[in-house]
């Protein structure tokens, strides 16, 4: 993402607290011990949001990183526990070695290097450490209405989209993880967004409207993409 301007990004791209836990996260938030939790690319940390009113960050070590710095104050607000800093999912610096025992980064590996990105999370998850990570899977016939070199995209700004398996597994079995489960469900979209997006409306608080937060229920699937979820365990 060198050539986004990641403040521009995220007035443009505001993020819509509803709450919603994915239940394969919540599965593994349930069944495993954990005392630090790292949102990797927490954006305005509508997961972090949804994690402390479900009692997820209590007597936890919270940390979240994001590279825009307009994000962190916003997330910073949600709890006063949560570690909050700019940081790159490439490189995670101001995240100590082997500190983490629950990585979860939603929707941002396809914006950055891939590679260096699993390299981070090994070497600053614990052994036997959990890993969540969701990213878009595109088919064949995938369409969206954003357009980038040519082709449609979901977004603009994704470096990629993977559209097999391997492109992204084999990259973690180099890498010594455990595949404990992978899932890949129909992306839906609410309808308003198209229209949202189009115009260029951006404010938040358009999406924390009461009427919004209704109309937005009122989703249709999008056509060949899906929400691929792996969770890992770090050998």
């Amino acid at each position: 993402m060198e050539t986004v301007n990641i403040e521009e990004y995220a007035r443009l791209a505001p993020q819509y607290y509803n709450g919603l836990i994915p239940l394969l996260l919540k599965k593994y938030l349930n069944s495993e011990s954990y005392d630090s939790i790292l949102d990797c690319g927490c954006g305005d940390g509508s997961l972090l949001y949804a994690l402390d009113r479900a009692g997820y960050l209590k007597g936890k070590k919270i940390l979240a990183i994001d590279l825009s710095r307009n994000r962190i104050e916003i997330v910073k607000k949600i709890n006063g526990t949560i570690n909050a800093s700019v940081d790159s999912a490439e490189n995670l610096e101001t995240v100590a070695d082997v500190s983490i025992d629950f990585f979860i980064s939603t929707q941002v590996i396809e914006h950055v290097d891939d590679r260096k990105m699993i390299e981070a999370i090994k070497k600053k998850v614990r052994a036997g450490g959990i890993v969540y990570i969701s990213t878009v899977f595109k088919k064949w016939y995938g369409w969206y209405f954003y357009r980038n070199k040519g082709k449609w995209v979901l977004d603009p700004t994704h470096l990629r989209e993977y559209s097999s398996d391997c492109q992204l597994l084999d990259l973690f079995n180099q890498n010594n993880f455990q595949f404990l489960e992978v899932k890949k469900t129909l992306q839906w979209f609410p309808i308003s967004d198209f229209f949202i997006k189009r115009i260029g409306l951006a404010d938040r608080k358009l999406y924390e409207n009461m009427i919004m937060k209704i109309i937005r229920k009122i989703k249709i699937p999008i056509l060949g993409y899906y929400n691929w979820e792996i969770i890992l365990k770090k050998i």
